[in-house]
């Protein structure tokens, strides 16, 4: 009589016949993966090349802050304090100067060399200059916009008008996101821009590459979590078939981005609704570190609390991360008590951005994150009224930091009097190809058909990427 075990097979049989069918559901998954990648328009992406970089935090200072009271040190100033600028410098209306006839207003500041590469960075940074080895300070970035709004509008999209994608949908156009249940572009500020919600828009990028704003008081996300009387249905069913009726609209319009933007958007939504207040929730850090941010400190706290969310969501495979600082009236934007002003701007941001560098590095994200420091113009060597500071475009400073950029150096430089950019000139497409470069995108490719012409960020004049602050 045969043996009732006779064909139970044994642990190694049992494997090499199951072995077809663990694959096949592993192909399974992977084709449903590929497919929803499909679907999606923030999907990761392949570069153009090889990244130097995978994500960016834009520090952006509103208002403009003055290169020759932060990073471009002007000892003439003080020796002509009172006295018109050379007759060289022409009869230039600027908005409320007249450069032949306004006074040198002198510095306050005392700049320091700081680490082994001996930058030269303004007292009102103490603690940010203990990282000048990481930062390459650009001092000839220079434009023609003298207005905040056109001026606001070229420094993030690379046109003087309204309604022109902003480099961080640009950048998630390139490149998608990492991060499967977050935003791929995410922007924070502390109050109103003077050029408006525009200033980091989509423009005629589809808007799948809309930014996520985080609001900086009350509930971070609108609308992010369930209401109290949906509590008990089935949201992801509800989702599931609200999304087929979606796609089948969304069939006879393929030419409508919105449509698919939303499809994508509701996904995103359902899905943020358990990673989003876990990437937002700053509770969740030590003690020291919120100290290293400054979050012990009410001058510090707020923008301190923006530095702190943007590494954790730079962790998290969010691509572009948009801070600003000095939103409402006053901020960066100093007409009048120029000294004042940037010494409260320079202590609620000082700390925060130190102790996000710090961070960045000791948990080996540096190298892969793109730092960028900068406003929409910089400042007149001259005065308006007794102690204000006009705005300047013609010579300004911006520095980068982290992933791909070469450390402890200073390119470009401005006059004696630090008016204008006379050496290594940057224009802002320069700018933008460089950033787009160090993540692995070719300017030249990044186009979009829009009105007939493939449209790019860095424009239709020639830009190159400045190789000599490159790692």
């Amino acid at each position: 009589m045969p043996s009732p075990f006779h064909s139970l097979l044994s642990r190694r049989e049992l494997l090499a016949q199951a072995g077809l069918g663990f694959g096949s559901l592993a192909m399974l998954d992977l084709m449903q993966r590929a497919a929803d990648a499909a679907q999606n328009p923030l999907a990761a992406k392949q570069p153009d090349h090889p990244p130097k970089t995978r994500a960016v935090i834009s520090l952006f200072m509103h208002g403009g802050p003055s290169q020759l009271d932060t990073f471009d040190p002007k000892p003439l100033l003080k020796k002509y304090a009172g006295q018109t600028l050379p007759s060289s410098y022409g009869n230039l209306d600027l908005e409320f100067t007249k450069t032949a006839t306004a006074k040198v207003l002198a510095s306050r500041r005392t700049f320091h060399r700081c680490g082994d590469s001996g930058i030269e960075i303004s007292d009102l940074f103490p603690e940010l200059s203990a990282h000048a080895d990481q930062m390459a300070v650009v001092r000839s970035c220079h434009h023609n916009e003298f207005n905040h709004s056109p001026a606001l509008y070229l420094m993030h999209s690379g046109n003087r008008q309204m309604g022109r994608p902003s480099l961080g949908s640009w950048c998630t156009y390139g490149l998608g996101t990492e991060a499967e249940d977050l935003p791929g572009y995410v922007v924070m500020r502390d109050g109103p821009l003077k050029a408006g919600p525009m200033t980091y828009g989509t423009g005629f990028l589809p808007a799948a590459y809309q930014s996520t704003e985080l609001r900086s008081a009350g509930t971070p996300i609108l609308h992010l979590n369930k209401p109290a009387t949906a509590a008990q249905l089935d949201t992801r069913a509800l989702l599931d078939f609200a999304q087929l009726l979606n796609h089948e609209h969304a069939a006879t319009r393929a030419e409508d981005s919105r449509l698919s933007a939303r499809i994508a958007a509701y996904e995103l939504a359902f899905r943020m609704q358990t990673s989003a207040p876990e990437a937002i929730d700053i509770a969740r850090e030590s003690a020291a570190t919120h100290r290293l941010y400054g979050l012990d400190r009410n001058e510090t706290h707020s923008f301190g609390s923006q530095c702190l969310i943007a590494r954790r969501l730079i962790e998290r495979g969010v691509r572009f991360v948009q801070l600003y600082h000095g939103g409402g009236n006053t901020g960066w934007d100093t007409h009048g008590n120029n000294d004042g002003q940037h010494r409260i701007n320079a202590l609620q941001t000082d700390r925060p951005i130190a102790g996000l560098l710090a961070d960045l590095k000791a948990r080996g994200l540096l190298d892969s994150t793109l730092i960028l420091w900068g406003g929409e113009f910089g400042r007149t060597p001259t005065s308006e009224g007794a102690d204000g500071r006009d705005h300047s475009p013609y010579g300004f400073s911006i520095w980068m930091a982290g992933g791909g950029i070469r450390g402890g150096t200073v390119y470009g430089a401005t006059d004696d009097f630090g008016f204008k950019a006379v050496e290594n000139l940057v224009p802002i497409r320069d700018l933008h190809a460089t950033i787009l470069h160090l993540l692995g995108i070719d300017h030249e490719e990044l186009t979009y058909l829009f009105q007939g012409l493939d449209q790019k960020l860095t424009g239709v004049e020639e830009a190159r990427v400045i190789r000599s602050i490159i790692a």
